[in-house]
C-alpha cells in the first residue's frame, strides 16, 4: 500500500480574533500656571496665586485639619519677617523636608515668595538655596515650626476669648 501525505480539505481558523484599527487620541498639553506671586510694586504687596492645577501624582490633598492649619499660618504671615520685625508679610506655605521628601502639611511654615521663601534680594535671606545661611540667622525650620505653632495657638486663643 502506497502512502500519501493527508491534505486538509479546509485550513486551520486562528484562535485570535482578527486585529481592531488603534483608537487616533490628540493629544494637547494643558498650560500651566506661570506665576507664584503677583508683585504689586506701587503698595509694595505681595500676594500669593492660588494654583489652579490638581497636585502632582503621588501628593494627596490636604484634609480639614490640614488645612485649617495652613490658613491660619499663611493669616499669620512670614515667620521670618515677623522675626525681622515686619509682622503680617503675606507668604506661601513651605513644606519641611526629611530626606528629601515632605513631611506632611502639618509640618509647614509660612515664607514670603519672593524673598525668605525663594529668590531673596539683597535684604532678605532666602530657604532657597541659602538653607544655611537661613537657618544661621533664623534658627532651623523645626525650631520655626514650633514657634509658629505657639503663635496660631495664642492668635486662636485670643480670637476665642473675644468672642
Amino acid at each position: 500500500m502506497k502512502r500519501t501525505a493527508l491534505l486538509r480539505r479546509t485550513p486551520l481558523r486562528s484562535k485570535r480574533p482578527p486585529p481592531r484599527p488603534a483608537k487616533q487620541v490628540d493629544y494637547t498639553p494643558r498650560p500651566r500656571a506661570a506665576a507664584v506671586a503677583v508683585v504689586d510694586a506701587s503698595a509694595r504687596l505681595v500676594v500669593p496665586v492660588p494654583k489652579a492645577e490638581k497636585a502632582k501624582p503621588g501628593k494627596r490633598a490636604p484634609t480639614v485639619q490640614e488645612k485649617a492649619w495652613m490658613d491660619a499660618i499663611t493669616a499669620l504671615g512670614c515667620i521670618a519677617c515677623l522675626i525681622d520685625g515686619h509682622p503680617g508679610t503675606p507668604g506661601a506655605v513651605h513644606h519641611l523636608l526629611r530626606g528629601g521628601q515632605r513631611i506632611g502639611h502639618l509640618h509647614t511654615i509660612c515664607l514670603c515668595d519672593p524673598g525668605h521663601h525663594q529668590n531673596g534680594g539683597p535684604l532678605k535671606v532666602s530657604r532657597h538655596p541659602y538653607k544655611a545661611r537661613f537657618e544661621e540667622r533664623y534658627g532651623s525650620e523645626a525650631s520655626l515650626l514650633e514657634r509658629s505653632r505657639k503663635l496660631v495657638k495664642y492668635a486662636r486663643a485670643r480670637t476665642e476669648k473675644a468672642r
